[in-house]
């Protein structure tokens, strides 16, 4: 049997931490850089999306 815990009335303070670990980690610049160059190279297309890991991965930095 499952055990669940019950939601915190409140989310606020979970989604803002979560939000500035977030924000932690896609403003570095080899992030931005990768982001940018995947949807330069077409991340957000159909065929990017099949095969998105192997796009990623043939960006250089």
């Amino acid at each position: 049997m499952r055990e669940y815990s019950p939601l915190p009335e409140d989310l606020a303070e979970g989604l803002l931490r979560e939000n500035d670990a977030w924000m932690g980690q896609i403003m570095r610049p080899a992030a931005t850089a990768l982001i940018r160059d995947g949807l330069v190279h077409g991340a957000q297309t159909p065929d990017g999306e099949r095969d998105l890991e192997g796009l990623l991965r043939k960006l250089t930095l």
